[in-house]
């Protein structure tokens, strides 16, 4: 990267939520992926996505002194992936792997200074089916390794334990949408529009939620185009077994920080010494920890761009708050973050290096 001292993973982050969303193509049981000769898959995603508003910006650790319009180009490989190996699991998870080059461009401060980034993205999405349609267990990993040095790679691994299991509902937002000739076009909220192309490609035009330079069709923030393929054997990969549940602990009066935006997510109110978390084994020393209790409003449920997720009918990652406790803990060179219940069972689990 050059002309700007940036932290890149904001930016990948956003990013990595973007293509996420539209590579996050539907995934099978065993039992529907066999026999499926006429059924296709994702095969590649081309395109870019402009950072276009100040809210994005912010939500990005990019301060007022960054200017909004930076551009990612996207250049990415998607596969069926079986994992192997899975210590907590009954049924062998299964999901897609996305990976390929991005490069952002454009990425300016208020003197004019100019800075780009660009590298490999890795994306793995896996759920546990115990029965059709009821997920037991999901995960998702992210690594982004940038050219130019290893201070810039990222890693994350999240964890969404389902108690009782999910069930997967289709069409849950069809209302959102409107249909004509097999085009999809968001009825309320940000614009939203997915266009069949000819060889069954898909090309998702939309707009950043606040975004004024966004001209729907003239200017849009987001133009990805995705191409498909005929469904071929899932590649098996060794499951991510690292964590290990931490005993023990004693909060801190640091409060941890590596974590501190997925915590304004939740209602947190007392703190609490019912600290429950996983986190990767390792030698390095506590630095901090603290857990608080979980307020619940209205069974709050966080589902993040499901409109994007439904206008591409692909499965939302939904997680239900419940009552309980919201621990976090930092090291030197990681941290990690866990939502239990009252019993102290592990909900959802987030290590962010």
């Amino acid at each position: 990267m050059n002309g700007l001292n940036l932290q890149s993973n904001h930016v990948i982050e956003y990013v990595i939520f973007i293509i996420v969303i539209l590579a996050s193509t539907s995934i099978s049981t065993n039992e529907k992926m066999i026999g499926s000769d006429n059924e296709l898959e994702i095969d590649s995603i081309q395109g870019s996505v402009i950072l276009s508003t100040r809210a994005a910006m912010d939500a990005l650790g990019l301060d007022e002194n960054t200017r909004t319009g930076a551009i990612a180009t996207v250049n990415l490989t998607v596969n069926s992936i079986e994992s192997e190996g899975c210590n907590s699991c009954n049924k062998t998870p299964v999901g897609i792997q996305i990976i390929g080059d991005v490069e952002i461009q454009n990425i300016r401060n208020q003197m004019g200074g100019l800075g780009r980034v660009e590298g490999i993205l890795s994306i793995t999405y896996l759920k546990e089916y115990i029965d059709s349609n009821f997920v037991s267990k999901e995960w998702i990993t992210i690594e982004w390794n940038a050219s130019g040095g290893d201070e810039l790679d990222t890693f994350t691994h999240i964890m969404i334990h389902h108690v009782p299991p999910k069930w997967e509902l289709n069409d849950r937002y069809k209302a959102a949408f409107i249909t004509i000739d097999k085009n999809k076009e968001s009825r309320t909220g940000p614009w939203l529009l997915a266009q069949n192309l000819i060889d069954n490609s898909l090309n998702v035009q939309g707009c950043l939620p606040n975004s004024l330079s966004c001209e729907k069709a003239l200017n849009p923030d987001i133009n990805l185009t995705s191409t498909k393929k005929e469904i071929e054997e899932p590649i098996i990969l060794p499951h991510y077994n690292n964590l290990i549940r931490l005993t023990n602990l004693e909060a801190t009066n640091t409060t941890p920080e590596k974590n501190e935006k997925l915590r304004e997510l939740f209602k947190i109110n007392n703190e609490s010494d019912a600290h429950s978390i996983i986190c990767d084994e390792t030698e390095e020393e506590i630095l901090a920890l603290k857990t608080w209790e979980i307020e619940v409003v209205n069974n709050n449920i966080i589902a993040p761009m499901s409109l994007w997720l439904d206008i591409l009918d692909l499965p939302s990652s939904t997680f239900i708050q419940t009552n309980g406790f919201w621990t976090e803990l930092d090291y030197e060179e990681f941290g990690c973050a866990s939502i239990s219940d009252k019993g102290k069972n592990i909900k959802l689990s987030i290590l962010k290096k």
